[in-house]
């Protein structure tokens, strides 16, 4: 009787212990399985599709998050949770055949084809990256397996599984593939800095034309961003070409710093000018926000607008990239620049006992001095005159006509182009809010249930050599939240009109103090003349809470 328990007992441990190698075995080859299918999957080359204009590479890769991204080199991506499959399909913008992208643009039968094969030739891409990443897998799977256990049958049932699991992934992606989640973009990169390159509008692509429509429209914005970001000024190539890029009004907006460093990525950058008003009321707070502007790989002018104080211009100044402009001339990336800051301070404002509306004097008389300040030094440096004058409010022009060929403004809120202004042959450029006046009346009409004020920039593109300017773009892109951007193209007249001050212009009586006036008919001496520390280092950027 003992013996046949004993037998027993034996036998159950016998038993026990080949179901415990069996579950070993199991779970070790399944994890090698894995191991290797990951192999495969990382080996999987891209499938190249040309959408249009557009070359694409598309991959399928496994991720816990169920969606399809849009890469936008430098620009960004976007990311829409279109199906249920544990899948990331990914889809990166590799090149754009500009002229292609510009004959788009010009044919409505261009238009309607893309229309047509866009989500066709999308859809094949990814059937075909799916089918790689099958074959790819389930050859990882059954390698590492087969190498490791050296049992043919072990290794073929490990493919097998890996090549069903990436099929069924593949399938449940294509049923639960939803057009609808089209119109819910998720936005990284310059993209989710208001500046987006998808304009789907109210669209939400409920079926499959529109769905189609949606897609075409996307592909031909992306072209759009990559024509403005790839061309240049007929006739020049990059060495010969200065990007300036002018912004104003930030108004304690942070995103406004993201704007500038991704179009700096995108565009090339040689220099930020920013026309004040990049605080609101000049406290402690926001001029810790300012710290920002050190940490752009961009040379940055400021010159202060009616919202900044003192501390504001001299936390900006102690920016490692920055250059504060008060009365002076600089010259910075090739260009000989003017600026000077606004003469109020809204904190100080007695709107009540008119103080604020006599303001329109000072600031006439701060052009002036300015003004004189170019002439002294154009009269100094024949061979290297003026090319830029900075000053915020561009309401009381007199001081800076006829004395400089372009003028940079902020303060209106407003974009505006003036060549050739009042006859005088100066330029003169104002732009608006590049913060979207946040803190300033822009939440005011999101408030209202009226549309938010777009954020604006402009791209100055100069002759390296003379200094001219070649052509620009004006950026506008949508405020708090909408989900647009347009960039337009300008190229300047081919023959500039010569200085010429306007009868009348006559310096005010008392012009404002500043401690760096420069007297008439002197030239602005070496020692008072600002440079950067380093030639090469950025500089910062201030905006102005336009007619605030």
């Amino acid at each position: 009787m003992t013996a046949a328990v004993d037998d027993e007992v034996a036998a159950l441990r016998t038993r026990r212990r080949r179901r415990r190698r069996r579950l070993l075995q199991g779970t070790t080859t399944a994890l090698i399985a894995v191991l290797g299918a990951i192999v495969g999957i990382l080996l999987v080359p891209a499938t190249k599709v040309e959408v249009g204009p557009l070359t694409a590479s598309v991959h399928m890769r496994p991720s816990l998050h169920a969606e399809t991204v849009l890469l936008l080199p430098p620009v960004g991506e976007v990311a829409f949770d279109t199906h249920r499959a544990p899948v990331r399909v990914e889809a990166r913008v590799e090149s754009v055949d500009v002229a292609a992208a510009e004959a788009l643009f010009t044919s409505d039968a261009g238009l309607a084809e893309l229309s047509r094969t866009a989500p066709e030739a999308i859809t094949s891409a990814a059937a075909v990256n799916a089918a790689l990443n099958a074959l790819f897998c389930a050859a990882g799977a059954g390698l590492a397996v087969g190498l490791t256990f050296r049992r043919v049958r072990r290794a073929v049932a490990s493919a097998g599984g890996a090549a069903a699991v990436v099929a069924a992934s593949a399938l449940t992606t294509s049923l639960t593939f939803s057009p609808e989640s089209l119109s819910q973009p998720r936005f990284e990169g310059l993209l989710s800095q208001a500046a987006y390159v998808a304009d789907l509008g109210e669209a939400t692509a409920a079926d499959y034309a529109n769905y189609r429509n949606t897609i075409a429209e996307f592909v031909g914005q992306v072209s759009a961003l990559y024509i403005a970001a790839d061309s240049l000024p007929v006739g020049l190539d990059a060495e010969n070409v200065t990007t300036v890029l002018h912004v104003s009004d930030i108004h304690d907006n942070p995103q406004a710093y993201d704007v500038i460093e991704q179009l700096h990525t995108q565009f090339a950058i040689d220099l930020v000018i920013d026309t004040g008003d990049i605080v609101s009321w000049g406290t402690p707070w926001e001029n810790e926000l300012l710290r920002e502007i050190g940490t752009l790989d961009v040379p940055y002018v400021y010159i202060s607008g009616n919202h900044d104080g003192q501390a504001a211009a001299e936390m900006i100044a102690a920016q490692p990239n920055a250059t504060v402009l008060d009365n002076q001339v600089v010259e910075i990336e090739g260009l000989t620049i003017a600026g000077i800051g606004d003469p109020r301070f809204a904190a100080d404002d007695d709107s009540d006992a008119g103080g604020w509306r006599e303001g329109k004097d000072a600031v006439s008389a701060s052009g002036f001095q300015l003004g004189e300040t170019i002439t002294a030094y154009d009269a100094a440096h024949p061979e290297d005159p003026v090319d830029i004058a900075l000053i915020h409010d561009p309401t009381e022009p007199d001081g800076l006509l006829g004395r400089a060929p372009l003028v940079l403004s902020g303060h209106m809120h407003t974009s505006k182009v003036e060549l050739d202004r009042e006859g005088s042959g100066t330029d003169w450029f104002t732009v608006g809010s590049t913060g979207g006046a946040l803190a300033s009346g822009g939440v005011s009409p999101v408030l209202q249930g009226e549309e938010p004020l777009e954020l604006t920039a402009r791209m100055l593109y100069f002759d390296s050599t003379t200094g001219r300017l070649l052509a620009y773009d004006d950026i506008t892109m949508g405020g708090l939240g909408l989900v647009s951007v347009s960039i337009e193209r300008t190229q300047m007249p081919e023959e500039t009109p010569a200085l010429e001050v306007p009868e009348g212009a006559e310096t005010p009586a008392e012009p404002i103090p500043s401690e760096q006036e420069v007297e008439p008919g002197q030239g602005l001496p070496d020692e008072e003349r600002v440079t950067p520390t380093d030639p090469e280092s950025p500089l910062p950027s201030v905006s102005d809470g336009g007619g605030g």
